[in-house]
């Protein structure tokens, strides 16, 4: 099993953009990371601007991109992103909507929306500001080629800065 992660701290700690340094004994998968505010133009186009610092209701978009560097396929990729305390996840942003679940207990994952039983025994949605992470099930990916996941969080609450990962990658090669 090959890994990757990265992790970086950014102003205000939302988690931020950083990559692993390719190695010998690194994965042969690389994870580009990048946070973009969302902001509309004085026309209501949407506009992506550096996420260098963020407050409350601020939406920002997570973009990972996962590039094969070996000349081999890799197998069994799956791509996480993790939405730390304070982040909203914004149903139904993450894309690719195919092979993506989420998580808001350790180890759960499901479909949007996620659901929990109450104490009577009745089911309902679980809050958004309550998942954790998405995940996505990418499968192979060609010797060079890349694929991009993303999602949007709302910004509820800034947090104290800490080091969190931003990012994982999971791959096997045959």
């Amino acid at each position: 099993m090959w890994a990757a992660s990265s992790s970086a701290v950014l102003a205000q700690s939302v988690p931020s953009v950083a990559s692993p340094p390719a190695t010998a004994s690194a994965s042969p998968v690389l994870v580009e990371l990048k946070q973009l505010k969302v902001v509309r133009d004085e026309r209501g186009n949407e506009q992506f601007v550096d996420a260098a610092s963020v407050k409350p209701n601020d939406v920002i978009e997570y973009r990972a991109v996962y590039r094969n560097v070996s000349n081999r396929p890799v197998t069994q990729v799956s791509a996480e992103l993790p939405f730390p305390q304070g982040l909203e996840y914004l149903p139904a942003s993450a894309q690719p909507r195919k092979g993506v679940s989420f998580s808001a207990t350790a180890g759960e994952y499901a479909a949007e929306p996620l659901m929990r039983r109450r104490p009577d025994g009745q089911q309902e949605p679980v809050p958004y500001t309550q998942y954790r992470r998405a995940r996505w099930t990418i499968g192979e990916l060609a010797a060079g080629a890349s694929t991009t996941v993303k999602a949007r969080v709302k910004v509820e609450s800034v947090q104290p800065l800490r080091s969190d990962p931003v990012a994982s990658v999971a791959a096997s090669r045959p």
